[in-house]
């Protein structure tokens, strides 16, 4: 197979592959703000002012990352009461009057329910992608600014079993794109810098965070700037175009 080998080839100098998740091989059946507005009205609060909860959701999300910064990790919140924390403040911020029974049930049911397929799809190709690095006899790792439950997550959608760790930056204690979270898995695996690859979608934290610890990366985006700030051949607007590549093209580490 021709495709097959230039694929070998191309991942040959790596022992480590490693993914993010959001948007990378998962992404969310809609978006957050509307999720919250479906669960709200299935347990009877329906007049919800949907664009007022999509700049509730961004401004409050902005003010708990500033305030509890990885989900808490380095405050007196578990991870659980950080999200219990952001659902009350949104719909606070939306509705100042909800019960608070009512406001508590909402919360339970959406942490729950993010941590299921209810609110996850895979994005195309991601299990051919894993699939063929598995092949390759690559380590294959999770590395992804997540709280602890992301392990349920890709429990839930039947990929846990595809990777060898999964490093969340709520157990790790740092997030990307600090050097810190890229370093463990090298030396969990006696890998070297040059010998391992992550494939992101955010140009910062993981194409260039990577790449500033000594990593080699690859980006999924379709931010159409992004793409054009990557280097060539590194930058791709899917998964699928990602796999044609890898098939297809030297890749120019």
């Amino acid at each position: 197979m021709i495709g097959n080998s230039i694929f070998l080839r191309n991942l040959k100098q790596f022992r480590l592959v490693t993914f993010d998740i959001t948007e990378t091989l998962l992404r969310f059946r809609q978006a957050p703000a509307i999720q919250y507005a479906k669960t709200a009205a299935h347990l009877g609060v329906t007049d919800i002012d949907q664009p007022l909860l999509e700049q509730c959701f961004k401004d409050e999300f902005k003010t708990m990352t500033k305030l509890y910064p990885n989900y808490g990790r380095y405050s007196h919140l578990t991870w659980y009461d950080w999200w219990a924390q952001l659902v009350d403040r949104i719909f606070r911020c939306v509705k100042p009057s909800i019960d608070e029974k009512k406001l508590k049930e909402i919360s339970e049911t959406l942490i729950k329910i993010y941590r299921t397929n209810e609110c996850w799809i895979h994005i195309d190709g991601n299990q051919e992608l894993l699939s063929r690095v598995r092949q390759a006899n690559k380590h294959i790792g999770v590395i992804s600014n997540f709280d602890p439950s992301l392990h349920k997550v890709l429990n839930e959608m039947k990929i846990l079993n595809k990777f060898d760790f999964v490093l969340t930056s709520y157990e790790a204690g740092y997030q990307k794109p600090d050097k810190s979270i890229y370093d463990i898995p090298l030396e969990k695996y006696g890998v070297k810098a040059e010998e391992a690859l992550h494939i992101g979608n955010t140009y910062d934290l993981d194409y260039l965070g990577a790449r500033n610890a000594g990593w080699s990366s690859l980006l999924v985006t379709r931010n159409e700037v992004d793409l054009e700030r990557a280097q060539n051949t590194h930058a791709y607007p899917s998964l699928r175009d990602l796999l044609l590549a890898l098939d297809t093209k030297r890749i120019q580490w």
